[in-house]
């Protein structure tokens, strides 16, 4: 198989992940099961950006120049650094926000005694 036709269909599987995660967040009522479709929708875009910055050629060398080939051939053949940056810092973002939701989440289960949406809203407009 070429490296194209591996990386047309992990673009493809990857934006089935990202549908998976939206149609999980929109559908689901329970906040633990919303938390997890929103994890694995931001790693089906960590992993799409990943593969945006890398490059189709052969010998792939990292984005660090160390002298032993020619400037242009270095050029035409590192990966791009600044996907794997965006990445890393929206890695760091998700873990803050994974740790701000679960913490909502124990709140509400603290307060109300349920983590399901539905049931949340109705506690609150009965005023419980």
């Amino acid at each position: 198989m070429s490296a194209g036709f591996l990386m047309f269909y992990s673009v493809l599987v990857l934006f089935g992940m990202m549908l998976l995660g939206i149609y999980g967040v929109v559908t689901r009522s329970n906040m633990v099961k919303k938390i997890i479709m929103l994890n694995i929708m931001g790693d089906a875009i960590n992993m799409l950006f990943i593969i945006i910055g890398y490059r189709l050629v052969y010998p792939v060398f990292p984005p660090v120049y160390e002298g032993h080939i020619p400037f242009d051939e270095f050029l035409r053949t590192a990966v791009d650094p600044v996907p794997q940056a965006l990445v890393l810092t929206a890695v760091v973002i998700g873990m803050a926000m994974n740790i701000l939701l679960s913490t909502y989440a124990i709140q509400i289960y603290r307060l109300y005694g349920t983590v399901d949406v539905r049931d949340v809203a109705h506690l609150r407009r009965e005023g419980k």
